[in-house]
């Protein structure tokens, strides 16, 4: 059983993509009611920021895995 294989790989690139959009979402509420809600701005800001730093942290650590000799010449057999 390999590391990384072409399945988790693409699991890996959608659910980046999701966290990073979840962030976004998760963010707006703080431009459309300002100081209204504060505690609940602040959470749903707060959830949205570590969404948006996961997003590139899931990408950057299954980049560096592919790099790994075995697990790259697994991926060269993935149909792109």
């Amino acid at each position: 059983m390999s590391l990384l294989n072409c399945k988790k790989i693409r699991y890996a690139v959608a659910s980046a993509g999701i966290l990073f959009i979840l962030g976004i979402a998760l963010q707006t509420p703080r431009l459309m009611f300002g100081g209204e809600y504060a505690i609940l701005t602040t959470l749903l800001s707060g959830s949205g920021l570590a969404a948006m730093v996961l997003s590139p942290a899931i990408m950057l650590i299954v980049g560096v895995l592919a790099m790994i000799p075995g697990v790259s010449r697994q991926l060269a057999m993935c149909n792109h």
